[in-house]
């Protein structure tokens, strides 16, 4: 017995080397959790093991026991990382929408003009709500003979959206 005691004593602190060794970047939390409590829960067996007088019995459970701990932490923090994940692209896509809705267009600027809006307050706008503009060798013709500035016209070209 002394000698298979011996031997689960050195695969548990293999396992327990390897887990350490392990690249794992690439791995994801459950399989992390699984692999760091398989190889704590086979320690922390094969002490109380022979304390108990069967090491490799109590390597064997706590290596099972710590895997499925492990794995289930793990599980759960993955799913806590995918739902915030979500959480955040909704909350990124809702903001969208809105500086989307709030962006100024080519007929926003027309109308401005027509309106008697001065060229700077037209920019102004431009420029703290962003602008979804269709700024194509047409357009521009078309803004120009809508009477639109050169000076708001440019400031459509350099606009980055919204």
């Amino acid at each position: 017995m002394p000698i298979i005691n011996n031997l689960v004593q050195r695969v548990a602190v293999g396992v327990v080397l390897a887990a350490s060794g392990l690249g794992c970047s690439n791995m994801n939390n459950s399989q992390k959790g699984a692999v760091v409590g398989g190889a704590g829960g086979a320690a922390l067996g094969a002490i109380v093991g022979k304390q108990l007088g069967n090491t490799g019995a109590g390597a064997a459970v706590g290596a099972l026991t710590g895997l499925a701990a492990g794995g289930l932490v793990g599980n759960a923090e993955d799913a806590a990382e995918e739902r915030d994940n979500a959480q955040r692209q909704a909350a990124y896509e809702q903001n969208r929408r809105v500086l989307q809705a709030r962006a100024v267009t080519n007929s926003d600027i027309v109308n401005m003009a027509h309106n008697g809006v001065d060229e700077s307050t037209i920019c102004n706008e431009i420029r703290t709500h962003g602008g979804n503009f269709d700024t194509s060798p047409q357009a521009i013709i078309y803004l120009q003979r809508a009477g639109i500035s050169s000076t708001v016209i440019q400031a459509m070209q350099n606009c980055r959206g919204y």
